[in-house]
């Protein structure tokens, strides 16, 4: 069993409705960033003429990915989510009988029968909890819950490739070169650990089964940048709770809506690594 490691990064986001809506948002957006796909190629041709399999999603959510997925696989398979709270979850009574949502932190052992139980683990939007620290103890962890030859897969952006863009060479947008440069400081050290190929999955004992990176296509920026007015409206929200008086970030959200409306973006790439674990008798 993987050991204990030290708390991530708070978690700098809300988990209310508006909060939900732009994690569903984000969903619709990496889909079609990875070609509609939920799982990868290479996973999905593996478990492709199985019967039964078992998933685990980390960090899920909403569960969007996980009860999307259900549709796609076997009727017997079983599809587990897990969050280190559940207030974003739906109803149960509104999920698919194979789905079933727990609150775990992903950075703490998971209960015993879980162990060695999973055929794909799944991992995204996590990047802004990791660190140089916590990342390796998080892939031991997240190890654990896979049999011999499952698979993990993780799907995140780059904070390092953002970039402030615009339709006209001659645009002037400040708000968004300051965006953009909040995302490529708040991990200051990054490059210690995400790498530009599949390092980090070797070194944490799986064979690297894949590593892409993806471009976010012109037509998917604004949906891009919606997501990024919902994130700052979470922040400005966090920031003025319990204040009477007007959110902290309001005229910067007003002027980032004002420069994206004109053809401003962030540019980013996304990254999806997929490890297998090793089968036992190597």
């Amino acid at each position: 069993m993987a050991e204990t490691v030290a708390d991530p990064a708070p978690y700098i986001f809300h988990r209310d409705r508006k909060s939900s809506i732009r994690l569903n948002y984000q969903h619709m957006l990496v889909k079609k960033l990875f070609s509609d796909q939920l799982l990868h190629r290479a996973v999905q041709q593996s478990v492709a003429s199985r019967s039964f399999i078992r998933v685990a999603d980390v960090a899920t959510g909403t569960a969007l990915w996980l009860t999307e997925l259900s549709d796609a696989l076997p009727a017997d398979s079983q599809l587990l989510g897990f969050d280190i709270s559940a207030d974003q979850y739906p109803p149960e009574e509104w999920l698919p009988e194979n789905v079933s949502l727990h609150e775990q932190d992903a950075f703490k052992p998971f209960a015993p029968e879980l162990v060695g139980s999973f055929d794909v683990v799944h991992l995204r939007f996590v990047i802004t909890l990791l660190n140089a620290e916590n990342i390796r103890p998080l892939l031991d962890n997240l190890k654990t819950l896979l049999k011999p030859g499952g698979f993990l897969q993780w799907l995140d952006f780059d904070p390092r490739s953002a970039k402030a863009i615009a339709t006209r060479p001659d645009m002037h947008m400040p708000r968004t070169e300051s965006v953009v440069s909040i995302m490529r400081k708040a991990q200051p050290d990054v490059d210690s650990w995400i790498l530009q190929n599949s390092d980090l999955l070797e070194t944490a004992g799986l064979h690297a089964i894949a590593y892409e990176r993806l471009q976010l296509r012109n037509y998917l920026r604004p949906i891009w940048n919606h997501c990024h007015i919902m994130g700052m409206e979470e922040l400005s929200r966090r920031m003025s709770r319990g204040e009477d008086k007007p959110p902290p970030l309001q005229q910067q959200i007003k002027d980032l809506e004002a420069e994206f409306a004109q053809g401003a973006s962030v540019d980013a790439e996304w990254f999806i690594m997929v490890g297998q674990m090793p089968d036992k008798q190597e």
